[in-house]
C-alpha cells in the first residue's frame, strides 16, 4: 500500500480507490483526518465517494455533540466540491456509554468493553458492508507522552516491531486504518496552522463536560457552550495548544 508522508507522519492511501469511509466525530483529530485523505484524492479522479460516520451521543446532557460533526461535514463539502460526500449516522443510548457502565460487556471478539465501543465499531462494520468501502479510517491518537491527563490507557501506546499492524490492519476484508495511532494531538494541531486552515480547528470541540441549564430542551443548534477544561479532552487540547508557542 503507498504512504503519504504528512509532514513526517505516513497516511496510507492507495489513489486506485474510489470509495472509503472515515469516522468523524466533530473533533479537532477526525477533522484533519478527513481533510488530509480529501487532500491526496488526484485531481483526476473522478466519482471519489467519502462515507462519513457519525454518532448521536449523550444526546439529552450533550445536545449539541451532534452539530459539532455536522459542522465539520458541511465544511468538508464546501472546500471540497468535486468530491461525493454521505453522511451515515448512528444514535448509541446514553446508557450504554462507558461512563455509565464502563467495560462490562464482551464483544464477539472477546474483548470487554462498554456499549458505546460495540455500537461504535459494529455500526462501521455495516456501512463499511454495505456501501463496499476500499477502506475505512480512524483517527483515534496517541495519549499525551510526558503529561497525564488520565486518558484512556490503551492509548499509552509507542510504536514497537509488534505494533506496527495496528496502523495498516485488515479486517471483516476491508482495510481498516488508524494513521494517527502513535501520534499525539500536538502534531494534529500543528497541521492546522502549517495547512492554514484554523477555520477549521476552530469549529471543531473536543469536551466532554455538561452544564447546567444546557440539555436537550434548552439547547438550540448553533448557541454558544462553554468548556469546562477540566475533562481529559479539553486538558489534552489546551496542552496542544500550548506546544505550538
Amino acid at each position: 500500500m503507498k504512504l503519504h508522508n504528512v509532514d513526517g507522519v505516513n497516511i496510507p492511501f492507495e489513489t486506485t480507490w474510489n470509495n472509503i469511509a472515515i469516522s468523524v466525530s466533530g473533533g479537532a483529530d477526525s477533522a484533519m483526518l478527513a481533510y488530509l485523505l480529501c487532500n491526496l484524492v488526484p485531481s483526476y479522479q473522478k466519482n471519489f465517494k467519502v462515507h462519513v460516520i457519525s454518532h448521536v451521543r449523550m444526546w439529552k446532557t450533550r445536545p449539541w455533540q451532534q452539530w459539532d460533526s455536522v459542522s465539520v461535514y458541511n465544511w468538508l463539502t464546501h472546500r471540497f466540491p468535486n468530491i461525493t460526500f454521505q453522511r451515515h449516522i448512528n444514535f448509541i443510548a446514553p446508557e450504554l456509554e462507558y461512563g455509565n457502565i464502563g467495560p462490562s460487556l464482551t464483544d464477539e471478539y472477546g474483548k470487554n468493553v462498554s456499549g458505546d465501543n460495540i455500537e461504535q465499531r459494529s455500526f462501521a462494520e455495516f456501512t463499511c458492508h454495505r456501501e463496499d468501502v476500499d477502506a475505512y479510517y480512524n483517527a483515534v491518537t496517541r495519549n499525551p507522552k510526558d503529561v497525564n491527563f488520565k486518558g484512556m490507557s490503551e492509548r499509552d501506546i509507542d510504536p514497537n516491531e509488534s505494533n506496527q499492524h495496528l496502523t495498516i490492519m485488515i479486517h471483516m476484508g476491508k482495510y481498516a486504518i488508524h494513521p494517527f495511532r502513535f501520534v499525539e494531538k500536538s502534531w494534529i494541531v500543528n497541521q492546522y496552522k502549517r495547512l492554514d486552515i484554523e477555520d477549521l480547528f476552530n469549529i471543531t470541540r473536543s469536551c466532554e463536560g455538561e452544564f447546567n441549564g444546557i440539555n436537550y430542551k434548552t439547547y438550540t443548534p448553533g448557541q454558544f457552550v462553554p468548556l469546562c477544561n477540566e475533562c481529559f479532552w479539553c486538558k489534552e487540547r489546551a496542552w496542544a495548544i500550548e506546544q505550538q508557542h
